[in-house]
Parts: structure tokens; C-alpha cells; sequence
């Protein structure tokens, strides 16, 4: 997990708008679960892409899903033609979605996102609530066992 931590350092070092979302945002709401790669959601406009860009760059990033595993390049992020990126890079995984299922597009996902400070810098996290409500969208089993976690986390933060 340390490399997923410092990709996220990274992209907010850049001044990438993001949010933490998926496995990454479970786990650091008290979530034992485990997880390889990073989900965030993002503003998909070309002015972040290229610092999206710019901080991975030297990280080699690639699409992970074509087959040529094909490099990210500043062409692309100047196009700002995507709706998601699944990208790999030297640090693992990371996903970087343009909307998250049951919570809606970047804009909505940072007023349901609390500031938390993650290894001495501050990063936006998706609240329990909002992770509840993305991962019961999913309604895979894993996303259905993550959100039996979530609820006994936010119980246990009630009492």
C-alpha cells in the first residue's frame, strides 16, 4: 500500500482535482480490506488531465486495457477525451474515473468528501455515506461485503 499512499501524494502535490474513492478510500476509512490499485474520480477537463500527466509521467504510465499496453502521453491529456483512464504505472494501478456510480460526477463526489491528511499531505476522501452508497451501487459481491464493513465502521464511530 505504501505506493498507492505516494501515488496519491503525487497527483495532489501536482494539483490534480481528485477525490479517493474505491478500495484505497475503504480502507482508509477503517476498512481491513485489501486492495492493488487506486480509484479516484477526477475532473476530466484538459487542465487537469495534463497535470494528471505531469505527475505520472515519470512513472511511465500506460492504458492498461489495450492490448499494446499503449502510453498515456500529453496528446491524449490535451484532448481530454475520456470518460475514464485505466491506467498502470510503475507504482501499480490507478483508476481514474469521471463519475462514480450512485454518487455521481467529480463535482459530486467532492461535496460528499472529507480532507484527510495522508502521509503530510491532504487528499479528499469520499465519506462513508458516500462510499456505502457507491459500493451498494456496484452491487458486486466484493463492493456488497465492503459495504457490511462500511456500515459496522460507521456504527461503531456512532456509539
Amino acid at each position: 500500500m505504501p505506493d498507492l499512499t505516494r501515488m496519491t501524494r503525487i497527483l495532489a502535490d501536482a494539483g490534480v482535482d481528485f477525490v479517493i474513492a474505491g478500495g484505497l478510500a475503504v480502507i482508509l476509512r477503517g476498512s481491513a480490506l485489501m486492495t492493488r490499485d487506486v480509484d479516484i474520480v477526477c475532473c476530466m477537463e484538459p487542465e487537469n488531465l495534463l497535470r494528471l500527466f505531469e505527475a505520472l509521467e515519470p512513472l511511465h504510465p500506460v492504458h492498461r486495457m489495450t492490448p499494446q499496453k499503449l502510453s498515456f502521453s500529453r496528446e491524449q491529456a490535451e484532448k481530454a477525451d475520456y470518460k475514464t483512464l485505466y491506467l498502470s504505472t510503475d507504482w501499480g494501478q490507478l483508476d481514474c474515473l469521471g463519475e462514480i456510480k450512485g454518487v455521481g460526477k467529480y463535482e459530486a463526489c467532492l461535496c460528499v468528501s472529507e480532507p484527510i491528511l495522508l502521509e503530510d499531505v491532504t487528499v479528499r476522501v469520499l465519506t462513508l455515506d458516500a462510499l456505502i452508497a457507491a459500493k451498494r451501487a456496484m452491487a458486486r459481491p466484493r463492493d456488497l461485503h465492503a459495504v457490511l464493513e462500511l456500515e459496522a465502521i460507521r456504527e461503531r464511530q456512532k456509539g
